[in-house]
């Protein structure tokens, strides 16, 4: 008896140190965090609090909510709704886009799959600001695309989805693939010999299998889109202002408290949008 206590003391004492030394080596991670991550946003928080000096433009800390009353006028309430249209009509079409997609490179073989996965992934091998230029250049005035379809996008709404649709297709093609690439092989020969057509194995077996990374790869495209700024500036022109444009033109015209609270509202929105992510996930792991 007297042995086993003292075993069962040796191994508490020595998780113990292993924890303290795991502690002490996760400080500089931790300190970095710290550094570039909290202390930016409190100072982001902070700034929403400020007020602007009409006349001198100066930035004072009167700690008011100025700057999210006027984020709530008609005009900011405009470019919000514009912003969530967008964002949303980029998950849907990536969605519709991306999902049959992932389907035909999971039923591939092993390295058919990888170069398929290749070959996705190859235009993010391209700078994305050089990939929105290149989409300006199809769809200028005289360009391939006006010429052949007689369209002219440029500067327009279908413009600014066409370049966030072909920039994240990809980021939510992989996550979907990796889903389904877990789910074991027999779970579809098992459908197959209990009845099961085609579509009926796809709404049955097929999606619910590929829910998670359904559900990962829409948490991305969201998260990204929402905050754009290079497409509508590039393929909009201007003419397209969604919030991350706004939040560019406000920070550069001095004018931080607005571009603090439109940057607080839109980290809490992501917040908020990751946690119900995570939970979903939690959730459709539980049951698997």
């Amino acid at each position: 008896m007297g042995r086993r206590v003292g075993r069962l003391r040796r191994r508490l004492t020595r998780l113990g140190t292993e924890g303290a030394s795991q502690r002490f080596l996760a400080l500089p991670d931790t300190a970095l965090l710290l550094v570039a991550v909290v202390i930016p946003l409190l100072f982001v928080v902070a700034r929403s609090l400020a007020q602007v000096d009409p006349v001198t433009l100066e930035v004072n800390q009167a700690w008011t909510w100025e700057a999210y009353r006027r984020m709530l006028s008609p005009v900011y309430r405009e470019v919000l709704a514009r912003s969530a249209a967008f964002a949303a009509a980029t998950v849907v079409l990536c969605v519709a886009i991306g999902t049959p997609a992932a389907l035909a490179i999971s039923r591939l073989s092993e390295r058919w799959r990888t170069v398929m996965l290749v070959i996705v992934l190859l235009p993010s091998f391209v700078n994305f600001t050089v990939r929105i230029f290149a989409w300006q250049g199809l769809l200028a005035n005289g360009g391939p695309v006006q010429t052949v379809f007689g369209v002219r996008w440029l500067y327009q709404p279908p413009a600014v989805a066409l370049g966030m649709v072909t920039a994240y297709v990809p980021l939510y093609v992989l996550p979907v693939v990796a889903g389904l690439h877990r789910a074991p092989p027999d779970v579809f020969d098992a459908a197959a010999d209990l009845g099961a057509g085609p579509w009926r194995t796809l709404w049955r077996v097929t999606l619910p299998l590929a829910r998670v990374g359904i559900a990962t790869g829409t948490g991305v495209v969201g998260v990204l889109s929402l905050g754009e700024f290079v497409v509508p500036t590039l393929l909009g022109g201007g003419r397209v202002m969604l919030v991350g444009s706004l939040l560019a033109e406000r920070g550069a015209g001095r004018d931080q408290p607005l571009a603090g609270a439109l940057t607080t509202v839109l980290l809490l929105t992501l917040a908020l949008g990751a946690a119900l992510l995570t939970m979903a996930r939690r959730r459709v792991m539980r049951h698997e």
